[in-house]
């Protein structure tokens, strides 16, 4: 049995992936949860505060499954677990179309403490791009925040497929993910033979 906080998180998950943020009550969620909303305020101080619990949980989620992905390909070039680990990413965002709307658009509808998790979400994804110096041959050449603009150009492409309603065909921008990520270590022409070998492989 869940506990009553686990489901009014999935709750508000789901309700604002549906009504979006701002749209979102207490009522909504307490409704969608079967609870009432002396439960809820019993769990929470308001709305923001469960929100942000509820994004923090999303984000552990995303975080193990692109490291569970980066992780199987142990052993292939750091290229290779890069495609792997954006591989999972855009599997479990496409399945999870509730996942994927709050993670990625309705955060930054949230308010500045929610916009402060997104920045700190997207951070949590640098230890995935730490070989990336060493593999490059370019090492202290590349700029400190090369990791920053790779994950930015990245989400900025997942960000505009999900609002636009296409988060289900993310498979179909792999390639480009892979692109954008591996594109400041390795140049463009390199980072497009990679792309052309995800796209080769089906991805």
């Amino acid at each position: 049995m869940r506990s009553q906080r686990e489901r009014l998180l999935e709750a508000m998950v789901r309700v604002a992936a549906a009504k979006g943020y701002e749209a979102t009550t207490v009522p909504d969620v307490v409704e969608f949860a079967g609870l009432s909303e002396d439960a809820f305020y019993e769990e929470f101080e308001d709305k923001s505060a469960c929100f942000l619990e509820a994004y923090d949980a999303v984000i552990d989620v995303l975080i193990a499954h692109v490291a569970s992905a980066f992780e199987a390909a142990a052993g292939e070039p750091w290229p290779e677990k890069i495609a792997a680990g954006l591989g999972g990413l855009v599997e479990l965002l496409a399945i999870e179309a509730d996942i994927a709307r709050m993670a990625m658009v309705e955060v930054t509808a949230a308010g500045d403490d929610a916009r402060e998790r997104y920045r700190a979400a997207l951070a949590r994804f640098t230890p995935f791009l730490e070989e990336g110096r060493a593999y490059s041959g370019q090492g202290d050449e590349l700029p400190a925040d090369t990791a920053r603009f790779a994950i930015g150009g990245a989400t900025s492409m997942i960000f505009d497929e999900i609002r636009a309603g296409r988060g289900p065909e993310l498979k179909r921008i792999l390639p480009d993910l892979v692109f954008a990520v591996l594109m400041p270590y390795l140049g463009p022409e390199a980072a497009e033979d990679e792309m052309r070998r995800v796209v080769s492989q089906g991805g």
